[in-house]
């Protein structure tokens, strides 16, 4: 496929030489002759141009440029809340831009572009697990915002994965105050989106930029291509998107945008239904899911019974990123109370599900689903929880309410009185033990890691209020139970 600006019979559309940058810091070069983007898709559009892109056509590889320094603000945005150095792990945190030109398969348009991605990777190769796994990063608040980083940080360093997250949308990159060029307009003054249609492509070339780092492209000719792998080969490449992200990714799997480039993906919180599964589909929904598709041997989707679109353990890391970044307060949790599951331990059990189907090609285990009844309505029990579905400690053996039901998106969580958790468990030793006996359950279906387990009982030991008077009316449980 053809990596040259759209052309219009003999004649290239105008470009214009790119300004001088040298008082800026160190960014990526533009493109030698910066094309106005609306005149090549308008010229494009209107004369009827199409290429011979196909779901077959190779993906390209971009030009790279990076490690991108400087700025308004002197870190990238989704710069990492957590550290990267811990007990057993030791990353590094870098961003990279990218540019080329983007193909939307379905007409064969294609327009020049320039993104980004940031990358998190062990700082000593032999520490490299040999698996990425790619996030399409979810834009529905204009921003970029993670969604897998927030919720399983630690367990990913801490298994050698690598972690990289892509700016695919036209909405992260431009052009309100919270997207990138609006954040730090220095930084990445450099970026170009051409809209959402090519998003598809752009994600594919910043996989192909991991996968073949030998092949990328240059801005500068004579400069050797830029590796963002720092040397480590890829050997499996997980795609993971969320919410919006899943809606995307559903149309990448349909698409046929893969070509080769994924091995696995995880799609969460939405997403589907899918008609391809060339390649392995792991979902994972809370409980309010309305896109239902029966396990097949090249697909499994777990449902999380008591949880949330986007539960306290994700937004409680947004808030804290949010009041760093643009000086903004939690207003979500000032006008909900939001939902407690603990999604976080179903993310790393799923990710550690990730590492042995590639090991053994073993899928995850099944779960049931959310029962709902002939309306479709879900089924609850006498504390108004979801019946079926992968249960946790916090809905199998709950000290509070939780719901995806009450604020939109973010659910609801309601701590109960100790006159009703005693109604329940007669004494603390009583409910430590169900947990115990759920916990063990749990570990033996493959829904919760043994690590996670060990936090599950230390958190119930803990939760000692209700039975020592030292809570009445409420009393708040810890995150996940």
């Amino acid at each position: 496929m053809s990596r040259s600006r759209v052309r219009i019979g003999f004649a290239a559309l105008t470009c214009s030489p790119d300004t001088d940058h040298s008082e800026e810091p160190m960014r990526p070069g533009r493109f030698a002759a910066r094309c106005s983007l609306a005149l090549s898709l308008l010229v494009a559009m209107a004369l009827g141009f199409v290429s011979s892109a196909c779901s077959a056509d190779p993906v390209p590889n971009p030009a790279v440029s990076g490690p991108i320094e400087g700025g308004v603000h002197g870190y990238p945005w989704n710069h990492s809340l957590f550290a990267l150095r811990g007990p057993g792990y030791d990353y590094t945190e870098q961003e990279f831009f990218f540019s080329g030109m983007a193909t939307d398969l379905s007409t064969g348009v294609q327009a020049p572009y320039e993104s980004r991605m940031l990358v998190r990777l062990p700082r000593n190769p032999a520490d490299f697990s040999g698996i990425v796994t790619v996030e399409w990063l979810n834009v529905t608040g204009q921003m970029d915002l993670e969604t897998s980083w927030p919720v399983e940080a630690q367990y990913l360093m801490g298994q050698g994965i690598g972690y990289v997250g892509v700016s695919a949308q036209l909405a992260g990159v431009c052009c309100g105050p919270t997207t990138l060029k609006g954040w730090d307009p220095v930084r990445y003054a450099p970026l170009e989106h051409p809209g959402d249609r090519f998003s598809y492509d752009i994600f594919s070339q910043a996989i192909r930029a991991l996968r073949d780092p030998a092949g990328n492209e240059t801005t500068d000719p004579s400069a050797s291509p830029v590796d963002p792998m720092r040397g480590m080969a890829v050997r499996w490449i997980v795609a993971n998107g969320a919410s919006q992200s899943a809606s995307f990714l559903t149309t990448f799997v349909n698409g046929g945008y893969n070509r080769g480039q994924i091995d696995l993906y995880v799609i969460t919180r939405g997403g589907g239904p899918y008609e391809d599964f060339s390649t392995p589909i792991f979902q994972l929904n809370e409980e309010n899911n309305r896109v239902r598709q029966d396990d097949n041997p090249r697909f499994v989707a777990w449902e999380e019974a008591g949880a949330a679109h986007a539960p306290a353990v994700w937004w409680s890391y947004i808030a804290r990123e949010q009041q760093r970044d643009l000086g903004q307060p939690d207003v979500i949790d000032a006008a909900c109370s939001v939902n407690h599951g603990a999604v976080d331990y179903s993310a790393r059990a799923l990710s550690h599900w990730v590492s042995q189907y590639f090991a053994t090609g073993q899928l995850p285990p099944p779960a049931p689903r959310v029962e709902r009844d002939s309306s479709g309505n879900i089924v609850r029990d006498s504390n108004g929880l979801a019946e079926g579905g992968l249960r946790h400690v916090f809905v199998q053996v709950p000290v509070g309410f939780n719901s995806s039901q009450g604020c939109p998106l973010y659910g609801d969580y309601q701590a109960w009185s100790a006159t009703k958790i005693r109604s329940l468990y007669p004494t603390h030793a009583v409910y430590v033990g169900k947990v115990h006996a759920w916990a063990d359950r749990e570990v033996s279906l493959g829904w919760l890691l043994p690590a996670d387990r060990t936090d599950v009982l230390r958190k119930a030991q803990g939760f000692t209020a209700p039975w020592t008077g030292a809570c009445s009316s409420s009393c708040p449980a810890p995150l996940g139970l």
